[in-house]
């Protein structure tokens, strides 16, 4: 049975103390140990001061979204749901037809801006993101009074 091979001297095979090619290669500089962490490299300036936090606001409610904000969200797709009827009919509808529609868009419109409303009432969402958030809660219950309205 044969023995285990040493491990390698690092300071070359041959047993001499002589370093390995590798250590005078350019841009090779010995490690120190002597660095403390985290230190910057020689020649590096220091680094800048951080500048330090503001303080929260104090007695001042976070910002939220209001009702008429979200309101105003579900109003633009009433007001696309108008427009794809009028595309659809090709010409404006009669006279009664005009009311009747718009007395249909009303509980659609104002649950899907109450849906939005406790969703984000506690958040200052940006306005395109009250819009998508309320483009599925309005066409649901479009459907829905559709299918119940008859």
């Amino acid at each position: 049975m044969s023995r285990a091979q040493p491990p390698s001297d690092p300071f070359g095979g041959d047993g001499t103390d002589r370093p390995p090619s590798w250590m005078g290669a350019p841009g090779y500089s010995p490690y120190r140990d002597d660095l403390p962490p985290h230190a910057p490299m020689p020649g590096a300036p220091p680094y800048p001061a951080a500048p330090e936090p503001a303080p929260p606001p104090v007695g001042r409610p976070a910002p939220g979204t209001k009702f008429l904000t979200a309101l105003g969200t579900a109003v633009i797709w009433a007001a696309v749901n108008v427009v794809l009827v009028l595309i659809v009919a090709g010409a404006p509808p009669a006279g009664s037809a005009v009311p009747r529609l718009l007395g249909v868009l009303v509980v659609p419109t104002v649950l899907a801006a109450l849906a939005v409303w406790l969703i984000a009432r506690h958040r200052g969402w940006a306005f395109w993101m009250l819009v998508v958030t309320a483009a599925p809660f309005f066409w649901v219950l479009r459907s829905l009074t559709t299918l119940v309205g008859g």
